[in-house]
């Protein structure tokens, strides 16, 4: 591929994040705009970086693809995770996972734990499944978070009531972990899972 002019790379660099953000390709005006250029001006930078072999264009609007883009990437397994019973602060395991790109959804650290117990069965997350988490120290009511509770981490659905927490199990056979705000400290949200057959 042919070396890009410094416009071209930050264009390039442009679409690249905003497909890894949106999960689709911006338009021609979401380029303009961003980088405060007629539509012709960026119609054109994107012919000259599909001449260089970087892109590929389609008819659409939004059909530009990534003719170097990966479609995974690795992220570390930072430990085992209670699926059940919660576990001691993170029991490390010297592993990596391969994730497909379109399960981030964002900026942000992502990281993968290695699920045990069978708490969350309800919720299709097994034994021995690696679930892939966004760093985050805040998530949306009923969405499933890594949380620690008293030094210990566990993976349960979150409900916020209005004086306190519900870490919610997805089996019956588990009772619900009700907390003042303050003693529970989330750490992130998952956003995805891997479930390797052996």
């Amino acid at each position: 591929m042919r070396e890009l002019t410094e416009r071209q790379k930050l264009i390039y660099d442009f679409i690249k994040d905003y497909m890894i953000m949106k999960g689709y390709a911006p338009s021609i005006r979401d380029i303009s705009r961003h980088f405060k250029m007629t539509p012709r001006g960026a119609q054109l930078h994107l012919i000259a970086l599909e001449k260089k072999g970087y892109i590929k264009r389609g008819k659409g609007p939004r059909t530009i693809s990534l003719l170097d883009r990966k479609e995974s990437i690795v992220v570390p397994v930072k430990g085992k995770i209670a699926a059940g019973q919660a576990i001691e602060m993170f029991e490390q395991i010297d592993e990596e996972i391969e994730v497909p790109l379109a399960m981030l959804k964002g900026y942000g650290e992502y990281f993968a734990l290695k699920v045990q117990g069978d708490s969350m069965i309800n919720a299709h997350i097994l034994d021995g499944d690696y679930v892939v988490i966004k760093r985050q120290y805040s998530a949306e009511n009923n969405s499933i978070v890594a949380a620690v509770v008293e030094d210990k981490i566990t993976l349960k659905r979150l409900v916020l009531k209005d004086d306190h927490i519900e870490l919610i199990p997805e089996n019956d056979a588990y009772q619900p972990i009700v907390c003042e705000p303050k003693k529970v400290r989330i750490i992130g949200k998952m956003v995805g899972l891997i479930r390797i057959f052996r």
